[in-house]
């Protein structure tokens, strides 16, 4: 009876591909956190029970919440009422929870892959380091409906009065403009660094919508381009936005005011 239970276990393992040990050892720490999901109509709060955990090696660019990279590790300890205990390899970590929307993929081997829309999820951006022995409490984590282009940035851009500009381009991109100086013979500010880009409105706002989380450079121009050369006169010079650059997470909806002085 015993060498049939060992041979069922070892067939689940084997069917599901990742197998947890209950107890932690030697290397391995600990992570626990409560999955929850907050309506954000009625308020209710209900646990997200079936989840899997994705790490993704710090050490390893690029960042897995950035593009979606594969994951290293996909881990699983639900015991319950949203509540987690997952035993993971000691290291430096990006972390994303992930319950599927389709009941169907929420098995181990479904679970693989990046977000899907309407799946609930959770992601860490910044990495986390955990140590033989220890545990991580993550405390209560709220999930959300996963989104194809869940980032938001808004603003307005105006002169130094504060008059409203319209026709301005403003775009965002994970560079920064750089120039040699005089003639701008070295310029990063071409298109294919553009992430977004939308021209401001009658009132001077404009809306940037995008995917990945990170760090952002936003610029106006009164240009799709904004090469610039002294010798002709033109006008597409670029101004930044005063606070860059702009760190956005998932979900995120930021308001970035730009104030263009010439």
């Amino acid at each position: 009876m015993k060498t049939a239970h060992i041979m069922v276990l070892f067939s689940l393992c084997v069917i599901s591909i990742i197998c947890s040990v209950s107890t932690a050892a030697a290397g391995n720490g600990t992570l626990i956190f409560s999955f929850q999901y907050k309506d954000p109509v009625t308020a209710v709060v209900t646990p997200v029970p079936t989840a899997y955990v994705y790490l993704h090696n710090a050490t390893k660019p690029p960042p897995m919440e950035k593009y979606f990279s594969m994951a290293d590790q996909i881990l699983w300890g639900a015991f319950g009422n949203g509540n987690y205990r997952v035993t993971v390899p000691e290291g430096t970590w990006y972390i994303r929870i992930n319950q599927r929307a389709d009941p169907a993929k929420r098995s181990s081997m479904g679970s693989k892959g990046p977000p899907q829309i309407g799946d609930l999820t959770w992601m860490q951006t910044a990495p986390f380091t955990i140590s033989a022995g220890q545990t991580v409490n993550l405390g209560t984590l709220y999930a959300y409906p996963f989104a194809s282009a869940p980032i938001t940035i808004t603003g307005t851009v105006t002169n130094g009065s504060g008059v409203p500009l319209a026709g301005r381009y403003v775009r965002a991109q994970t560079v920064p403009c750089t120039s040699d100086g005089y003639d701008n013979d070295v310029n990063q500010c071409g298109p294919v660094k553009d992430l977004a880009m939308q021209p401001t409105d009658a009132n001077g706002k404009y809306t940037l919508v995008l995917r990945d989380p990170g760090a952002y450079y936003l610029y106006t121009s009164p240009c799709i381009s904004s090469d610039y050369s002294p010798y002709t006169g033109n006008r597409c010079t670029y101004t930044p936005a005063q606070g860059n650059p702009v760190t956005v997470k998932l979900r995120d909806t930021v308001t970035v005011n730009i104030t263009v002085y010439r």
